[in-house]
């Protein structure tokens, strides 16, 4: 029974969480903003309303003067009363108008016209005559908002009379937050609509090279090697699609190999199985001549040998991928080793015609395991008379290494090996037909590199001087291995009692 896949909470996605994140943080600039804005917009609504209250104390206080002026210079009798209560009607209904100062007609009794005297104190003579203008602010008896008043000078030809002050309550001219908030609610809410909205595109689009990952991913968990995720995201996401697509074609890549070893590996223990089996059942039959059963045997035992090789390279390599392999680490000369490999392959490069040179110089002591430096100089030496013609030369040659190891060298005259392909020769399964037309397993360069590199140095390749390939091989004055005495016991199918240890 199928579980039908679990319902994705919105949150729970990259996409859902960035959206989040954004809108969050979308709101709090709203808040922020239109906390700012009503309080800017208040401030300028009060500034914009004393200004406005400034301008009408000039104005009245100007015709104030001119009437006074006019009266004067007719002889006439001039109230202030009259024309200050008509003046009220033109500041409007909210407003208040004084006259502070000298009594312009007979009987005014009041020098402040009912303004609070504390405040008419406070009008500043000078500053009137000077600015032509003055603004404060009080509050009045019993009242629990204050008040903007300003006030304008009186003058009859230069001479200072008193001032015209007009009042309005704090109430009248600051703009009230009802008044402000509901356009900016309104504006915020509709930005917040939209912009929600492309944050929703915005991170959709760019979370969708991730969703063709995940896709791509899970059909290469299928075994679909031919998946590729297309670029044309962010930078940071194209440079995980070029990866992928490389890991894919990495992917491809080996398993073809895999794949062609397998053909080739099958061929390889398929040749000498069916040669030992015609050869036994031929001497199980009696059909083979008594002259002709030594050489019936020694061709069995010539084709086990070629199957014990190719088991042993195969499981050297298994447990060097699984970084656990055999290492006896001991002090050694490290000519010793390299000279035992020379000798233990002279007579197959004898049998092919090829020459081996010997220019292995006096060597220090080394901690190392002398058996896989052998073996790693023979597979190197192998592979050197599997490509190097007739009448070629393969030299080997050793000289002491700058930090008290070891630097040896084995250089063929072969055809060499192209720039691009250095590399790759060490990976497992990879082998190209030689001159003489045969196809190797591919694994001795592999093993090679790995024991090495296993014995804390490293094998690289490169040109001979004189033509051909040179494998250079860097060899430590100290493994980092150990020996064991009693290994543990061998996972997946391995075989107990068999001393191993981790690989660096």
């Amino acid at each position: 029974m199928n579980t039908p896949p679990a319902r994705r909470r919105p949150w729970a996605s990259l996409s859902g969480r960035v959206a989040l994140g954004a809108v969050a943080g979308l709101i709090v600039a709203a808040v922020l903003f239109a906390a700012i804005a009503v309080s800017l917009i208040r401030g300028e609504a009060t500034n914009q309303a004393v200004a406005e209250l400034d301008r009408q104390a000039r104005a009245v206080a100007g015709l104030v003067s001119e009437r006074a002026a006019n009266a004067l210079a007719t002889g006439q009798a001039f109230s202030t009363r009259e024309p200050i209560g008509n003046l009220e009607e033109l500041a409007g209904p909210s407003t208040r108008l004084y006259y502070v100062g000298l009594a312009l007609s007979p009987g005014a009794s009041d020098p402040t016209g009912g303004l609070p005297e504390t405040v008419a104190r406070d009008l500043d003579p000078d500053l009137l005559a000077t600015d032509g203008s003055q603004a404060f602010g009080f509050t009045p008896t019993g009242a629990t908002t204050p008040t903007f008043a300003a006030a304008a000078p009186v003058t009859v030809n230069g001479r200072y009379l008193g001032a015209i002050v007009l009042t309005r309550p704090q109430a009248e001219v600051s703009a009230s937050w009802g008044d402000v908030l509901g356009p900016i609610v309104l504006a915020i809410v509709l930005g917040l609509a939209v912009a929600v909205a492309l944050v929703l595109w915005i991170t959709r689009r760019a979370t969708r090279p991730l969703r063709d990952l995940e896709r791509a991913a899970r059909r290469v968990a299928e075994g679909d090697l031919q998946a590729e995720v297309r670029e044309g995201g962010a930078e940071e996401l194209d440079a995980v699609a070029r990866s992928f697509n490389a890991m894919v074609r990495q992917l491809a890549r080996r398993d073809r190999i895999a794949r062609e070893f397998l053909m080739r590996v099958t061929h390889d223990l398929r040749t000498p199985l069916t040669a030992i089996r015609g050869h036994a059942l031929a001497l199980s039959d009696g059909v083979v001549p008594e002259n002709a059963v030594p050489r019936s045997l020694g061709a069995i035992a010539s084709e086990a040998n070629r199957l014990e090789v190719l088991v042993t390279d195969l499981l050297d390599l298994a447990r060097m991928d699984a970084d656990r392999f055999r290492l006896h680490i001991s002090l050694v000369s490290a000519a010793d080793p390299m000279r035992a490999a020379v000798d233990a392959m002279s007579s197959a490069a004898n049998t092919k015609g090829i020459a081996i040179a010997d220019d292995i110089a006096d060597l220090p002591v080394v901690t190392t395991d002398p058996d896989r430096v052998q073996q790693a100089i023979g597979n190197l030496i192998d592979n050197a008379i599997r490509w190097t013609p007739a009448g070629g030369t393969i030299t080997v040659s050793a000289r002491p290494g700058t930090d008290g190891g070891v630097v040896a060298m084995v250089s063929d005259t072969g055809p060499g090996i192209e720039p691009d392909m250095r590399e790759m020769v060490f990976e497992p399964f990879r082998s190209a037909e030689t001159p003489d037309g045969k196809i190797g397993s591919g694994l001795g360069l592999a093993i090679a590199r790995q024991l090495i590199r296993a014995l804390g140095g490293d094998l690289t390749a490169g040109d001979a001087p004189g033509g051909g390939a040179r494998f250079t091989i860097h060899l430590p004055p100290e493994a980092p291995g150990r020996n064991d005495e009693e290994p543990p016991p061998i996972a997946d199918g391995g075989s107990p009692g068999t001393s191993q240890v981790p690989v660096a």
